[in-house]
């Protein structure tokens, strides 16, 4: 193809957080490009489709390039970055290929009207490093953890997910996404109050298993306000009650046309 044939096709995406290369290099810059018939090859794979982690990596290392557009991006460097360059990646890949609207589907929490939403991607906020967000974040729980001692502890550290942690967690065989989801977040436990890193290790799971639903609301709470990357909570009022609610973006249909 000519270079004006080309045009369009790809874009340069500055990440949020930044990651290494195979070769320990700083990466902040990438170049990503429209999707074609072998990304949609990739979504239809059944055993890709298994593992929500690594179908995204997958699609990410067959449509991302070097920042220069010549160079291919490793498959495990795309696992390496963070959730929030991952997400922020897709969003770029999903604009470039279909344009900024998106069909979102949502229900009311309150009278189960389901709705129609017209997004628009490019309203969608991103939090950089350099916004103040957090690539570590502190929690203090109200209810707190209760460790088979007895002990309560109510301060938890937590770092960014990466890629590969989002494989291991949608390895899991039952398919429950809230197990998914703690399994994802106890893979990032860096400090649960003063049990001794070994202990936070070997507990797991069970420590996001175990709190109180408030505490599991606070964690995810401060992740919302404080995690870099693109901000995915819609605000959403139901045209049947007028309730205003929040929910994560719908995205079902994220590469779909229509």
């Amino acid at each position: 193809m000519t270079e004006s044939a080309t045009a369009g096709w790809h874009e340069t995406v500055t990440l949020p957080v930044g990651g290494e290369d195979d070769d320990g290099d700083t990466i902040r810059l990438l170049s990503v490009r429209r999707l074609t018939g072998n990304e949609e090859a990739l979504l239809l794979e059944p055993r890709l489709r298994q593992n929500g982690g690594k179908l995204v990596t997958a699609l990410l290392a067959s449509c991302v390039r070097t920042a220069d557009g010549a160079g291919r991006v490793s498959p495990q460097t795309v696992r390496r970055l963070s959730s929030a360059d991952r997400n922020h990646l897709l969003l770029a890949v999903r604009r470039l290929s279909f344009g900024d609207e998106l069909e979102a589907r949502y229900q009311c929490p309150r009278c189960r009207e389901p709705m129609l939403v017209i997004e628009d991607l490019a309203d969608i906020p991103v939090r950089t490093l350099e916004d103040g967000a957090l690539d570590e974040i502190r929690v203090e729980l109200r209810d707190g953890y209760r460790d088979p001692s007895g002990e309560i502890h109510r301060d938890l550290l937590l770092r960014l997910p990466t890629g590969a942690d989002e494989e291991a967690a949608g390895s899991r065989r039952d398919g429950n996404t809230a197990r998914q989801r703690d399994a994802l977040l106890a893979r990032c436990l860096l400090q649960v109050g003063e049990l001794e890193p070994r202990r936070v290790e070997a507990l797991g799971s069970r420590v996001l298993s175990d709190l109180s639903m408030v505490d599991r609301r606070v964690i995810q709470q401060a992740l919302d306000a404080s995690a870099p990357g693109p901000d995915l909570v819609r605000t959403v009022t139901c045209d049947s009650c007028l309730d205003e609610f929040r929910t994560m973006l719908d995205m079902s249909r994220f590469f779909l046309m229509s």
